[in-house]
């Protein structure tokens, strides 16, 4: 299991930037889905800023990775 945001390291925890969901679509066509991040629509592969990506969309999570730290969100 990936570590939330929480678990995260607090050096690292620090360099994150905001990550509020507020909306999101999945799909079992990838390129359907989507997330409502920050006020923005953001797909899969997209950066999020501070070197975040946005890895993958689930139904009820996501998975981002930062340099070589993977890491989800529940929303």
């Amino acid at each position: 299991m990936l570590p939330t945001p929480d678990q995260l390291p607090e050096a690292l925890r620090r360099e994150l930037p905001n990550l509020e969901v507020t909306g999101s679509a999945y799909s079992a066509d990838p390129a359907s889905r989507m997330l409502i991040l920050n006020g923005q629509v953001v797909h899969e592969g997209d950066a999020l800023g501070g070197g975040v990506v946005l890895e993958t969309i689930q139904p009820r999570s996501a998975v981002l990775r930062t340099g070589e730290q993977r890491f989800r969100i529940a929303f």
